[in-house]
């Protein structure tokens, strides 16, 4: 079946002929994470999705750099989350990603998995499947007190012509973090390291409030602190702002952010003109 955005009037579908994995260099010992409850979830469907359509729709992208900032660990017993994780249900009901089968499936299957670094292994063999580039550096543990330590290695060998997808447990936040947060001086720093081909990616969940006011909030202080209003994509469950410092890129991108939305009823998506 067609995929989103295979009908749109963009490029689209340039296959990659190589792909570089690095799961061969991920330790064999990972944890039970606190993430576990909603590995592949409706969530997980949706971001990997969109970076699959962002990526076959822009092929001036060489790879695909993701960065889950795994976090803390967690007894046996948790449970996961049946509701979220339900993703018959989720392309019944039309959630983004949902029409995405092969992605289905595969979520659904790594559904069964509590160890964080099997799981990221298990998101790594979809986009090699999809012939996408995938580099994940920061596969060590996340912790608040390591922050600074951790962005330093991740982007040691910065990519270039790369999409960055940083993924926090919660999102960003302007002082005071855990470890479930970005602070606006590492997108900063991301972003002053990145490259004029290259587009950041950031996971942000919705806190209690007005969902449009905390999305213009955000995206006012994300250009404070950055000179780059981003394009912003929600299902009004979850919001990804999305950065690049080239302007014909971000033309571009806005169309491709915009043409997926399209596709999905519950999608609303917007950048600096909108």
């Amino acid at each position: 079946m067609p995929f989103v955005g295979e009908g749109c009037n963009l490029q689209v579908e340039m296959q990659f002929a190589t792909f570089f994995m690095l799961s061969s260099n991920i330790p064999k010992q990972g944890f039970i994470s606190l993430n576990s409850r909603s590995f592949g979830d409706t969530r997980d469907l949706f971001k990997f999705d969109l970076v699959r359509h962002i990526m076959k729709s822009l092929p001036e992208l060489a790879g695909f750099t993701f960065v889950p900032m795994l976090t803390g660990t967690e007894g046996k017993g948790h449970r996961k989350n049946a509701g979220t994780q339900n993703l018959d249900k989720a392309y019944r009901s039309g959630k983004a990603g949902s029409q995405n089968q092969d992605l289905r499936e595969h979520l659904t299957r790594l559904q069964e998995i509590d160890n964080d670094l099997e799981y990221i292994n298990g998101v790594s063999t979809y986009f090699e499947n999809e012939t996408i580039l995938i580099d994940i550096p920061g596969k060590q543990r996340f912790t608040n007190h390591d922050r600074d330590t951790y962005f330093r290695s991740v982007f040691n060998k910065f990519p270039k012509n790369s999409l960055i997808f940083v993924d926090p447990d919660t999102g960003l936040k302007t002082d005071s973090p855990d470890n479930k947060h970005l602070l606006y001086s590492e997108i900063k720093a991301v972003l002053n390291r990145m490259d004029s081909g290259s587009i950041l990616m950031i996971y942000q969940h919705f806190p209690k409030g007005n969902h449009e006011d905390f999305i213009r909030t955000t995206a006012g202080e994300l250009e404070k602190w950055t000179n780059v209003y981003p394009a912003i994509i929600t299902d009004a469950e979850v919001v990804f702002f999305i950065l690049t410092k080239n302007q014909k890129l971000a033309v571009h991108l806005n169309d491709v952010i915009e043409c997926y939305a399209d596709t999905y009823p519950a999608l609303q998506c917007m950048n600096s003109e909108g």
